[in-house]
C-alpha cells in the first residue's frame, strides 16, 4: 500500500511549484534559496543533487545557490535571479519527494517498532509528518524533539497542542497542519 499523502495540501503550504527562485523568511531563518515545491536549496550539495538523478544541465543551474542561506541567500538571488522551467521544477519535485519519503518512512518505522508503521497511519498524519519533515528535515527526533515523540507514539492530541504552539516563524503552517490533523480519530 503506497502511502496516503495529500501532496496537494504541501504544494499549498509551500507556495506551490514555483519556476524562480526566493528565500523564505530571509531574515529570521536558515533557509536557502528555494525552487520548485519547497526545495531548499541553502540544504543541498552538488552530489545531493546528482544522487537525486537530476539532469545535469539542472545541477549546473542550480549549483551556484548550494549551502547559502540567510540572508546570504537572499543577496545571492537579488544579484543572480534563478529561473527553471516548469518541466525542472516537476523534475525537482518528483525526485525530492520520492526520497525524502521514504527516509522519513524509514525513521518513523525504526522509531515505533511496537505501533503502527507510517504507512498505516491516517492519510492527515502522514501529511503532516511530511510537512513538517519538509521544512526541518527526517532527523524530526532531532530538530522537533517533542512533536516526533508525539507523532511517534501516536498521540495525536498533543501533536496538534504542539503544532499550535510550535514557536517557530511558520504559525500560519503550523496551524493549517494542526487543523488537518484534528481530522484524525
Amino acid at each position: 500500500m503506497p502511502e496516503q499523502i495529500d501532496y496537494a495540501f504541501l504544494s499549498a503550504l509551500e507556495g506551490g511549484s514555483l519556476t524562480t527562485g526566493y528565500v523564505p523568511a530571509a531574515n529570521v531563518s536558515k533557509s536557502g534559496v528555494t525552487i520548485a515545491t519547497g526545495f531548499d536549496l541553502g540544504q543541498r550539495s552538488e552530489s545531493d543533487l546528482k544522487n537525486l538523478g537530476l539532469a545535469s544541465g539542472l545541477v549546473t543551474k542550480l549549483k551556484p545557490y548550494l549551502g547559502t542561506k540567510g540572508t546570504d541567500a537572499k543577496t545571492l538571488i537579488e544579484k543572480t535571479p534563478l529561473t527553471i522551467t516548469a518541466a525542472e521544477a516537476e523534475s525537482i519535485d518528483k525526485a525530492t519527494k520520492a526520497s525524502h519519503i521514504a527516509s522519513v518512512k524509514l525513521k518513523y518505522d525504526s522509531a515505533t517498532a511496537a505501533k503502527k508503521n507510517f504507512i498505516d497511519l491516517p492519510a492527515e498524519a502522514q501529511t503532516v509528518i511530511a510537512s513538517v519533515s519538509f521544512q526541518y528535515g527526517v532527523n524530526l527526533d532531532a530538530a522537533t524533539p517533542k512533536f516526533w515523540k508525539a507523532v511517534t507514539e501516536q498521540d495525536w492530541t498533543e501533536a496538534v497542542k504542539l503544532l499550535k504552539n510550535f514557536g517557530d516563524v511558520y504559525p500560519t503552517r503550523r496551524g493549517k497542519e494542526a487543523a488537518l490533523l484534528e481530522k484524525v480519530k
